[in-house]
């Protein structure tokens, strides 16, 4: 499985992201306005599911996960 392009296509998906030229997997997610605050919960709970896992609070502060490829190797770490 290609984490990667499973978390791009959740984010492509659910928030409407389309065919965006400026969106891409080392794109910040949320300066450049692709997701916000509240984005970032449904993509912690889609990771969690998709994968099994378990992001804590301590992950969140310790890794960054403003990127598709920061969160997917985040994702790889747990497994």
């Amino acid at each position: 499985m290609d984490i990667a392009k499973t978390i791009s296509d959740f984010i492509i998906d659910k928030f409407e992201i389309g065919d965006d030229p400026d969106f891409n997997n080392d794109v910040h997610l949320f300066n450049e306005g692709f997701v916000d605050s509240f984005g970032a919960v449904e993509i912690v709970a889609f990771v969690e599911d998709t994968f099994n896992i378990k992001i804590t609070q301590k992950d969140i502060t310790l890794y960054p996960m403003n990127t598709v490829n920061e969160i997917a190797a985040v994702v790889e770490s747990k497994l």
